[in-house]
């Protein structure tokens, strides 16, 4: 009874773990002419108001510097995310991370040259 009871719930959870994914990859740029800090999030799904980056954070150092919340993605394939940060110098590094709605986190981290 024990072994049909968990067969049977695995087969309910699977097709929603299948479905469900972490973004791919953050790849973080910085502009210093223009001070602004580019993200793009690589993150395929086929809804982009079912399943989405929830949310997209911005810290330099160990300092909180912005979180974005989302109700949907900008495209089927991607979430793309700028921000201006003035003043960053050499040797500052800014981690983007990014929360997908539905399954998993992925980070990015740039050092400032």
């Amino acid at each position: 009874m024990k072994k049909s009871l968990f067969t049977l719930l695995l087969l309910m959870v699977l097709p929603l773990a299948l479905g469900a994914n972490p973004a791919r990859k953050v790849t973080v740029t910085y502009d210093a002419e223009t001070q602004k800090l580019s993200v793009t999030i690589l993150h395929p799904v086929q809804n982009t108001e079912k399943h989405y980056i929830s949310e997209i954070k911005v810290l330099l150092g160990d300092k909180e510097i912005e979180t974005k919340t989302l109700t949907k993605q900008s495209s089927p394939e991607s979430e793309t995310y700028e921000i201006t940060l003035p003043g960053l110098i050499k040797g500052n590094v800014v981690t983007v991370s990014a929360k997908c709605n539905q399954f998993g986190s992925k980070s990015g981290k740039l050092t400032i040259k």
